[in-house]
């Protein structure tokens, strides 16, 4: 292994983290997408319907039971972890969907990258299903303006994962890239 990956592993999955069981970096993987969708979720937090442990192992449980297969119903089945639907807290138009779908999708970039780690007994799963996780920049990167990842319904990031697919399309991807589906727009605009 090169200076450069034994850095980025050890940045990213930390000291503690045992490289040599898969379940553990899997569990990271999912904690890591925790922490990225809690840029604008910490501020719906306290209204989250379960604690960050059981969001975690939920989203672990529900990786397991799909076999790893990317699903909108994974993003849908997900968002009830966070809200019964809309929060009334002054913001109405909070759903948890825009927050499930940053999870999922960060979880299956961080699988993907580490994936020689994590599937080890296991199939690698089909990265080639994957939308891409979408936030601000990735919002901006596609021209999509008016709306904020966290407050996403079901039909927005069906629409923008759709433009997402139609800007990949006009891109020259190399042969890595060209196998994750929409995942690689992620990729090209980080």
């Amino acid at each position: 292994m090169d200076w450069k990956r034994s850095f980025l592993e050890s940045s990213l999955l930390g000291q503690s983290t045992n490289k040599n069981k898969p379940t553990e970096v899997q569990l990271k993987c999912i904690d890591l997408a925790y922490k990225d969708m809690m840029t604008a979720g910490r501020y719906y937090s306290s209204s989250f319907l379960y604690t960050r442990e059981q969001i975690c192992r939920a989203t672990n449980d529900a990786l397991k039971n799909c076999d790893y297969a990317f699903s909108k119903d994974l993003i849908q089945n997900t968002s009830s972890l966070f809200f019964n639907d809309i929060i009334g807290s002054g913001n109405k138009y909070v759903t948890g969907y825009g927050l499930a779908q940053k999870l999922i999708n960060m979880t299956f970039k961080y699988l993907y990258v580490f994936s020689d780690l994590v599937f080890i007994e296991h199939t690698v799963p089909n990265f080639s299903l994957c939308d891409c996780p979408l936030d601000s920049i990735i919002l901006n990167k596609a021209l999509i303006k008016g709306l904020a990842w966290s407050k996403l319904t079901a039909q927005q990031y069906q629409d923008c994962q759709e433009k997402i697919s139609t800007l990949l399309k006009s891109k020259l991807l190399d042969s890595e890239l060209s196998k994750l589906g929409n995942l690689a727009f992620d990729f090209l605009s980080w």
